[in-house]
């Protein structure tokens, strides 16, 4: 959900740098665009509940509880590219947007009208989670429930919405609310500061560094976003600790995630580690051994030691550049620039946008499932036994006893630990063991890969090789793509410099 509610932000900020409108419901139509604004809600709704009735009835057929599920998981994925994309149409299509312009009374109250306009996204993902609710309180009473300490062992509605809204919405509309309002400012006011700094890239170098504080600082805000508290003092906190001096991690804090007993998961938050934390729900240490957990503490850690998070971010570079660079050589080239062929403003936006989610539908994803295999190799590695404590033929015992192999090695036993740790994960979550996600491969994939490892060190030495590949390709485009945009940038003629500062500052 996080991906969906990103793109429906996303597309506010590229309609208000947009220079034309692709509006075809007519300018005076109050009616039709209240039709589709109301209609979209409305058809979420009424599809959301042919596809829980669909459920429903794959769920009553003998032993068909895991296609249930899985159909489930499938149907939610449909709904929301429903949502979302029946949101992006809205705003591209229809006067809704334009009803909410409110930077003409001053450009520090937009951000109101920039809520407005994302309500009918906001009433959709409560309409799904509405639907839903019973169907998948259904699924959690066909497994043992989980007894988690001080969670609400029914349940009910107010904690299911509770803990939907803070995950799946809150924890990106906060921050992306922060740096939208600033993006409002720096438009709204662009005359202004670009007369008060002699610079026209001065509005978009505050933007910037609006954004990179708002990221920097988000783990702050995210840990009250999402119900925390600190892991008590006691033998499985010492062991984490004991975990994070001997691989060298930082961070502020270990939380625990309280999710009423929902999910089963973990995650890792910041760059910089006195703003970093990480997370294990209520769940995973109510159901996991400490072994496992240990495991899984280090496939959080291995994101960090690995750099994760700042490839992304070198991945999100090059994704700009390359989208901005072939729009800009479609404009150059066309009839209009005295090219070759005839391009409108408007099919470039529109290639642009294609071009954009084919490289993160498509690439990030690629780049991600990687990243989390190397993320499980580094927790397996993080409870690698001593020498004794081995009980499964591997190729690090019964030679050595060192508690992380510095060849790629993996212990078997490690290994079988964290698949321990996956499966539970799987089984808890209701997610089916083949299932796939844009960003992580199938459970029964993750933990095939790590049996093959643990029986062939080459195979390890060849996937970290690979890895190793993938972030230097991406570095070595992000410095190529920097370097070549400030060759342009600074290469342009001073009239066309001229031409775009007065563009600019009637925008």
């Amino acid at each position: 959900m996080h991906l969906f509610t990103i793109i429906a932000f996303a597309v506010l900020f590229w309609r208000a740098e947009s220079q034309r409108s692709w509006r075809i419901v007519p300018a005076d139509d109050f009616s039709w665009t209240m039709a589709l604004v109301l209609g979209h809600v409305v058809g979420v709704a009424l599809t959301a509940k042919v596809m829980v009735f669909l459920a429903r009835r794959r769920l009553s057929r003998p032993g068909a509880v895991a296609t249930a599920i899985e159909f489930h998981h499938r149907a939610t994925f449909f709904l929301r590219l429903l949502l979302t994309g029946g949101f992006v149409t809205i705003v591209l299509l229809t006067r809704w947007a334009e009803w909410f312009e409110l930077d003409h009374i001053s450009p520090l109250v937009q951000i109101v009208g920039d809520l407005i306009v994302l309500t009918p996204y906001f009433a959709g993902c409560l309409v799904l989670w509405l639907v839903a609710y019973p169907l998948e309180r259904r699924f959690r009473g066909l497994d043992q429930a989980i007894a988690v300490p001080g969670c609400d062992p029914q349940w009910r509605l107010s904690s299911y919405l509770d803990f939907n809204i803070r995950h799946h919405l809150l924890v990106v509309a906060v921050p992306m609310t922060i740096i939208l309002f600033a993006s409002d400012i720096t438009r709204g006011y662009g005359a202004a500061i670009r007369a008060w700094s002699g610079s026209i890239w001065m509005p978009d170098v505050l933007l910037s560094v609006a954004a990179a504080i708002v990221f920097v600082t988000a783990p702050l805000m995210l840990r009250r976003i999402w119900r925390t508290t600190p892991l008590p003092a006691g033998h499985l906190r010492e062991r984490l600790e004991a975990l994070c001096r001997r691989i060298g991690l930082r961070c502020r804090d270990i939380l625990i995630w309280k999710s009423d007993g929902i999910m089963i998961n973990a995650a890792v938050m910041g760059i910089v580690p006195r703003v970093r934390y990480v997370l294990l729900s209520d769940a995973l240490l109510a159901t996991m051994t400490p072994r496992q957990v240990e495991a899984v503490f280090g496939h959080e850690a291995g994101h960090i030691r690995h750099r994760h998070i700042q490839h992304f971010l070198v991945f999100a570079l090059v994704g700009w550049m390359v989208v901005s660079a072939m729009m800009e050589l479609l404009a150059r080239t066309s009839t209009g620039a005295g090219g070759p062929w005839s391009v409108s403003f408007m099919a470039i936006e529109g290639v642009g946008i294609v071009a954009t989610v084919l490289f993160w539908g498509l690439g990030f994803g690629w780049v991600s499932r990687r990243f989390e295999r190397q993320a499980d190799l580094f927790g397996a590695r993080c409870v690698t036994p001593g020498n004794t404590d081995c009980d499964r033929p591997c190729s690090v015992h019964p030679d050595e006893s060192t508690t992380l192999p510095a060849d790629g090695r993996v212990c078997a036993t490690a290994a079988a630990v964290f698949a321990s740790a996956l499966q539970r994960v799987a089984v808890l979550n209701g997610i089916p063991a083949h299932e796939r996600s844009w960003r992580h491969s199938s459970i029964g994939s993750r933990i095939g890969f790590l049996t093959s490892i643990s029986a062939d060190p080459g195979l390890a030495v060849r996937f970290e090789r690979t890895v190793r590949r993938i972030k230097s390709a991406m570095l070595s485009a992000a410095l190529l793509g920097a370097a070549a945009s400030a060759y342009y940038w600074f290469s342009i003629p001073q009239m066309a410099l001229l031409q775009l500062q007065a563009t600019a500052a009637l925008r």
